[in-house]
Formats: C-alpha cells, structure tokens, sequence
C-alpha cells in the first residue's frame, strides 16, 4: 500500500527498493511483519532499470539480429518494470513510501527514519532499519571530454541510435559486456584499461580467452594506458597512441556504494570509503540497523545482495535463533561471448597456499566432444584444488554456459565435495559439462597412483595453513 501511518512504530524501514531491498522487505512481509519500503527512484534498482535486465537484454537483441535493438531493449525492459504496481497489488503489509530516507541520531526507543520528498518529511519510526542504497558509476575527468558525449550505463540504453564508435573506458564486466554488444550491433568499439589486461581479478588463462574473442569480433583493445585527454573527436591515449573518430564514450570504471545522504555518521553507523561495516548477516555497528548489496561493499552482484537479504529477514524475523555459519560462496559472472564465471577464493589467496598442496587443472573445451560438434575455438575450465581430496579452491570457466555451470563448483565449495567425489558423476553426453568429468578424470590419473603421497601434501598443506593462521 502506498504510506505509512505516523503513529505506529514498524517492525522494520527499507530503505532502497532494489534487489537487496525488495528481498528484505518483501521476505518479512511473507512473514507476518508490516514494512515501510522507503525509495526516491525507479522500484527495482540499478539491475532492473539500469543493469542486468537491459545489458542482458542487449545482448540477447546483439546476439540474435533483432532489428533497432536499443528500441527493443528498452521495450523490454520497461515491460518488466511492474514492481510498484505488484507491490501495491501483492502485498498489503508493504508501506511504499516515496522520497530520500536518512538515520537519525540513536534514541532509547525505536529507530527513526527521516524520508524527505520534496518540501515533505516524514518521521518512520521502526525496530529495524535495513540499508540498501545500492551503487553509482565511478567516473573520472579527462580533459577536453565535454559531457554531451560521456555515458554511465544510467544513460547508455536510453540512447536512440548505434553509435558509429564507442570508446569504453575500463577492463571489467560492463565494459566486456557492452563491449560485446555494441560490436555486434554495429559499432566500432575501443577498450581502453590502465591493467595490463581486461578482467584483472580472473585468472589471466581466463583473461587471455576473453581478449582473443573481443580482437575477433573487432574490439580494438589498449591495455596498460588511460586517456590523456579529448581533442575534438580523437582520444589521446597516455602510451602516446590515438583512437580517432571516437562518438561517444562510455565510463565502465567500476561502481563506488551510494553513501551520501543517509545519515551514517549521526546514527553511529561504521563505514569506510568502500561502504558500510557490515557481516554476512547484514548487521551494523549499530544494533538493530543493517546494510546489504552495493552498500556495504561485499557483494557487487544481485544475487549476492538477495543471499544476504535472506539472511537478514531470518535474523530480523527469528531473532532467537543462532546466526551460525558463513555466507556461501557467491559466484561471479560476464556475459560476454564467452561467458565468464568464477567462484571460491581470489586469486591472491589462491597464491598464498603453498604449491605443494595444491594442484591446478586445465581443460579446454576443444578437448570435449561437445566443443568438436559445437567447433568452439575459445572456451577453458581451470580448477584449483587441494591435493588428495580434490577440494575446490577455486573454479573459473570461460565457455558457452559458464555461468550456468559454475552452479556446479559453487555447491561443491558449500559443500565440501571435491573431486575424488565428483569423479563418480555421470554427465549427458556430449554436454558442456564434460569439461568437469574431463577433470575428474585428470584428478584421478594424477593422484590414484600415489594416494599416500598425495594425502601426505594434503595433511602438510593443511598444518601449515594453521600455523600461518595462529601466527596472525
């Protein structure tokens, strides 16, 4: 229902209507308990208006030829921006209130929410105040680049036409996948990334796929260099090199949490310049105030900011019961052609297990039958596991698939199956899946002839990671 009653004091206040904050406050209306949905813009957050809908949308309007594909793709999404009307219509214990919603100073009684709108303001008071500001663009100033020609993705699918060419500044997911689009529909595209190489944070096996397939669809990519600055319509590279003709260009720099406004600093909130404290749970520094999805800075992902809000409505719901156990592991995917996902540990504390306890294994589509039949020339799994018992350390799969596949090694992580396990799962065949049958299979005929040996790296490796742990 739209608004609140001034008077009654709410079990919890949302504010942000995104995909954490619709996860929370519609869990604890399914619950029983009345919520006051606090959101100033579009329902359903960046993902929906801004994000995953119209990427994935373009991408599927690129990959198949559909005729004006920005018409469509907008099209399409606003067919699914329905949330509000659903949320009227679905859920009667949701109070949708609109306007900007800060914390207040802490009081001995319930948490009180300032929501303003306009020359509007509004006084919510509730038990629990559950903080989903979500995340903006980073950008950064390049002289001579007027901003008439700079896109976010908050301004990218509302364009009209195809641009003739489209500079993409920085390496990870929205510049691959936009990358990935706009070549394909017509655009001659440009990556420019100060790394050394796109996708910094996976496995640069991985990485070195993912380059090869853009430089075939026509990306021209720059690497280890930044834009100096614009003249005219050419960008001046810092490596000395130029991009001519350049129409637009697009700021895929990353996403910094939307903190500004929300009163972290009067209600006693903890946070640093990457987001608000919180842990799996979603809680705060502050009892009974709790931060998930962008803002805190955890996860980056929709899906993770849904995994921790479903923690949090049990923990506001069923305060009694223990918060025992860590968060899953959260995979992480791009959507480019390949595909990218990757779970488990980063690759900095994948190099700080030592070598000896440890085995890496590579298998490249080309490998399986299915990568014969489909002719797939780029496509590779690399596993990273623990001697003996083949425990999943880390899995990163670039392929058709892969972000359906890494479902697999991300149950695997939750729990504790390895691949002395796995080497008894029958696959289809021929499926992209057999490229982790492939390695099951490698796994085996590595360690079954020497299984003493192999338990013995694996029990040592363990002893020296507590040591390094207790040392800490």
């Amino acid at each position: 229902m739209i608004g609140h009653d001034p008077d009654r004091t709410y079990r919890a206040v949302v504010i942000g209507a995104g995909s954490g904050g619709l996860t929370a406050a519609i869990g604890l209306a399914s619950m029983g308990h009345h919520v006051v949905l606090v959101e100033a813009g579009d329902i359903g957050g960046d993902c929906t208006n801004v994000g995953c809908i119209p990427s994935k949308t373009l991408l599927h309007a690129a990959r198949t030829s559909i005729a004006d594909p920005l018409a469509h793709t907008r099209k399409r999404r606003d067919e699914l921006a329905h949330e509000e009307d659903e949320l009227i219509r679905n859920h009667e214990l949701i109070h949708l209130v609109r306007g900007w919603g800060s914390l207040t100073a802490p009081s001995e009684g319930p948490h009180v929410v300032r929501v303003t709108d306009g020359a509007t303001i509004h006084a919510i008071r509730a038990e629990h105040v559950v903080l989903s500001g979500g995340s903006q663009p980073v950008t950064i100033d390049i002289d001579g680049l007027d901003a008439a020609r700079t896109l976010t993705n908050e301004q990218l699918f509302e364009l009209t036409d195809v641009p003739d060419s489209l500079l993409v500044v920085g390496g990870g997911a929205i510049a691959i996948e936009m990358a990935t689009a706009f070549a394909a529909i017509g655009s001659r595209v440009d990556i420019v990334e100060l790394n050394d190489r796109l996708l910094a944070t996976e496995d640069p096996l991985i990485t070195d796929e993912i380059e090869s397939a853009l430089a075939t669809h026509g990306v021209r990519l720059h690497l280890g260099t930044t834009v100096a600055r614009v003249v005219g319509d050419v960008a001046h590279l810092a490596d000395g090199s130029m991009v001519d003709g350049v129409d637009r260009v697009l700021m895929a720099l990353g996403r910094r949490p939307r903190l500004d406004g929300l009163g972290l600093d009067q209600a006693g909130v903890e946070h640093t310049a990457s987001g608000i404290v919180a842990d799996g749970w979603g809680r705060t520094s502050v009892d009974g105030i709790w931060a998930i999805g962008d803002v805190t800075g955890n996860t980056a992902s929709t899906h993770g900011a849904g995994a921790v809000g479903r923690r949090t409505v049990r923990a506001i719901a069923f305060p009694k019961l223990p918060k025992l156990g860590s968060m899953g592991a959260v995979p992480a995917a791009v959507y480019g052609s390949p595909e990218v996902a990757s779970v488990g540990r980063s690759l900095d504390e994948v190099s700080r297990i030592d070598e000896r306890s440890r085995l890496r294994l590579v298998v490249r589509y080309s490998d399986i039958d299915r990568g014969f039949t489909d002719s797939i020339e780029r496509g590779v799994l690399v596993l990273d596991v623990e001697r003996f018992t083949g425990t999943i350390i880390r899995a990163a799969i670039t392929g058709p698939g892969a972000a359906d596949m890494i479902g697999m090694f991300t149950m695997a992580i939750d729990h504790g199956v390895g691949l002395r396990s796995l080497f008894d799962m029958v696959h289809p065949y021929p499926s992209h899946a057999e490229v982790l049958r492939q390695a099951a299979d490698d796994f085996a005929r590595i360690t079954y002839p020497s299984l003493p040996r192999e338990w013995l790296a694996m029990a040592r490796g363990r002893v020296r990671r507590v040591r390094r742990i207790r040392r800490r």
